[in-house]
């Protein structure tokens, strides 16, 4: 292991100068224009920012190079990169501010409305990035004024370099400190889990301000001297002309992607051939909507993990036999994974409890938050709040999360395997599953539903279909339509938001 992250790009630079890193837009970048423009940026942190080890830098944008540069001048200087959620109100962006104090913050202005109120806040530098003013951060403009940089390179490898955010769905949003040392090791379990090499072709689609899409395949195919592809937000059609332009090897899309692109009119399964494999996971994958990938030759792999495992802790290998379908793998290269009941002891039989993961790509702790970090860690194990089994064969199933399962008359009943059954449904687009107050049983489910339009409904006879799959216990008492099921930026459903759009139903 190198004392810096930012040394595994200069021996690209090294090794294979016109190799190209990025691809972003109109721009096509090698290995040795990367290290120029990092260079420029950690001397424009440095001369004109006064960025110190340790001090924050806050990005609020889509995809772009910017974000790249900013992770590895951050890296090479010792400080902290706060990607933000551009999904998240001003409000909540707010919060995050106030709660890392960043020295400053790199905008674009899509976001303009969104970050002028945040010019007010004392010694925060608001730094535009594609305003076309004499304000702007420009590549130019930082070669022009001869910026230079500071050759030496500090040994910054257990120092932090990201707070991210948790999505906030299940409680108040934490900021999870990961290290470059985690980084690193996600790294390995990344290149292991996909075989990546040099000739590899990544295509990122999903937002850089999440674990998934920088860590997942980006960070690691440039960790190995690969290329990324660079897509600013996802777009359906932009996709597709960049899969056909430059037959990119992997890519991560999460499961509503990979529904949204079915449903297309653009939608031809010889336009993904390129692809070795498509990377999925976040939330639960449903087995029926891999079959069809898979039945179009359109290999599936799945991961799991979350913020504070950076993320890849469970994951199937592109190498392995991923049936069957649903399972999401075995435990990475370099992480420990075991299954815990109630009282924090591991089960040792396939019987279903919480994921607890050890490794050296956990997160250290959260952000001015002792409590919470306490609160997350059982003997060394960071106890990921999700439930799971596992099969003889070592294979994971995850089955919800800790705060979304319905405890009913004792028993206990995941939202996932409803929605997976209720989803099967001919009429129904969608489903979502949450439990309520039951003075009899404690909770009983009742799932909100969006229907497909242009069809008919009978719950009756949903219901009497449903009831021929899982057990009484289980049957939802309510079928509630509704327009849309609300979700993250990463596809998740928001349990959180539907718990609160039923209260006030009830009123």
């Amino acid at each position: 292991m190198k004392t810096n992250l930012y040394k595994y790009l200069k021996l690209h630079e090294k090794n294979n100068p016109e190799k190209t890193a990025l691809i972003f837009e109109e721009s096509i970048i090698s290995y040795k224009k990367l290290i120029e423009l990092i260079d420029l940026f950690e001397a424009y942190l440095l001369d004109n920012l006064n960025i110190k080890e340790n001090d924050r830098i806050a990005i609020l944008s889509y995809n772009r190079i910017e974000y790249i540069l900013l992770f590895y001048a951050c890296a090479k200087i010792g400080s902290i990169l706060v990607p933000i959620n551009w999904r998240l109100t001003r409000h909540e962006i707010s919060n995050i501010i106030s709660d890392t104090n960043p020295k400053a913050l790199f905008t674009e202005k899509e976001f303009k409305n969104i970050s002028n109120p945040f010019l007010k806040i004392k010694n925060l530098k608001i730094v535009g990035i594609n305003f076309k003013s004499n304000s702007n951060l420009t590549t130019q403009k930082l070669e022009k004024n001869n910026f230079k940089s500071k050759n030496k390179i500090k040994n910054n490898i257990n120092k932090p370099l990201l707070i991210i955010y948790t999505s906030g769905t299940t409680g108040k949003a934490k900021g999870a400190v990961i290290t470059q040392k985690a980084i690193y090791y996600n790294n390995l379990n990344s290149i292991h889990m996909h075989q990546l090499n040099t000739k590899d072709i990544i295509l990122t689609v999903i937002p850089l301000f999440h674990v998934g899409g920088l860590n997942i395949q980006t960070i690691p195919a440039l960790h190995i001297g690969a290329t990324v592809i660079l897509l600013k937000k996802f777009d359906i059609t932009q996709t597709m002309i960049l899969l056909e332009k430059y037959k990119p090897t992997y890519t991560v899309f999460v499961p509503t992607i990979m529904d949204l692109l079915l449903k297309s009119k653009n939608w031809n399964p010889l336009k993904f051939s390129s692809l070795k494999a498509i990377t999925t996971g976040s939330t639960i994958v449903s087995p029926d909507l891999i079959k069809i990938y898979e039945n179009n030759s359109i290999p599936i792999i799945q991961v799991y993990g979350s913020t504070e495992t950076c993320p890849i802790a469970i994951c199937q290998n592109i190498l392995d036999n991923r049936l069957p379908y649903g399972n999401v793998g075995k435990p990475a290269l370099k992480t420990h994974v075991n299954i815990f009941d109630k009282k924090n002891r591991i089960i040792k039989k396939s019987n279903s409890g919480e994921i607890g993961i050890k490794g050296l790509n956990l997160f250290s702790h959260y952000w001015k938050n002792k409590e919470s970090t306490k609160k997350a860690f059982n003997n060394g194990w960071f106890m990921t709040g999700d439930f799971a089994k596992k099969n003889k064969n070592n294979q994971y199933f995850i089955l919800g999360r800790k705060m979304d399962v319905i405890i009913s008359g004792g028993e206990n009943i995941y939202p996932a395997e409803l929605e997976l059954v209720i989803n099967q449904e001919n009429n129904i687009a969608e489903c979502a599953v949450i439990g309520i107050s039951d003075n009899k049983w404690q909770e009983v489910p009742i799932a909100f539903i969006k229907l497909n339009k242009n069809k008919k409904f009978s719950p009756k006879k949903s219901i009497a279909n449903i009831k021929l799959k899982i057990a009484k216990y289980k049957i939802p008492k309510k079928l509630i339509k509704i327009e849309e099921i609300p979700k993250n930026a990463l596809g998740k459903i928001d349990y959180k938001a539907l718990k609160e759009y039923y209260i006030t139903l009830q009123k």
